[in-house]
């Protein structure tokens, strides 16, 4: 399995990406990034990545295997 580094870095593919506040105020989560460059936060709302503050990692590549 790929070990993931936290990046300021903000993601410039669509994928399912880990992303954590700048504050770490909350525990990471999973967001899927669409093609458009959004993605969508866990109370619903969408934003776009590049005015998300905080750090991303991945993206996280699917498990092998059925």
């Amino acid at each position: 399995m790929t070990g993931y580094r936290w990046t300021t870095d903000k993601p410039t593919a669509a994928g399912w990406y880990w992303f954590r506040g700048q504050a770490h105020e909350a525990d990471p989560f999973i967001v899927q990034v669409d093609a458009a460059g959004q993605f969508q936060w866990p109370d619903g709302g969408y934003q776009e990545v590049t005015l998300a503050k905080g750090e991303w990692a991945g993206p996280i590549q699917e498990p092998e295997g059925a």
